[in-house]
């Protein structure tokens, strides 16, 4: 479990942020979509932060169920991925 934490932090910056580009919504307006303040949420878009379950279920309310499933799987692939390396 441990060894998938930094795996979603990459993972959670590089999606958090093209989300927020593709809706066109300011850093402001997405940190208060999740309760957060702005400065906050920089922190957790350059990784500074880890988002708390709270915050990641948030951002997945603002999803779609395709984006959902989506953003799952993309995780998922990437984890088995590097389980699958760390084997070889």
């Amino acid at each position: 479990m441990r060894k998938h934490e930094s795996l979603f932090l990459a993972f959670w910056i590089v999606h958090i942020r093209e989300f927020r580009v593709k809706k066109h919504l300011s850093q402001e307006r997405l940190a208060e979509k999740l309760c957060l303040n702005t400065r906050n949420f920089q922190k957790l878009e350059r990784g500074v932060h880890k988002p708390s379950a709270i915050t990641i279920i948030l951002f997945l309310y603002l999803l779609s169920d395709q984006e959902i499933i989506s953003f799952i799987r993309s995780f998922g692939q990437m984890a088995e991925k590097a389980d699958s390396q760390e084997v070889a």
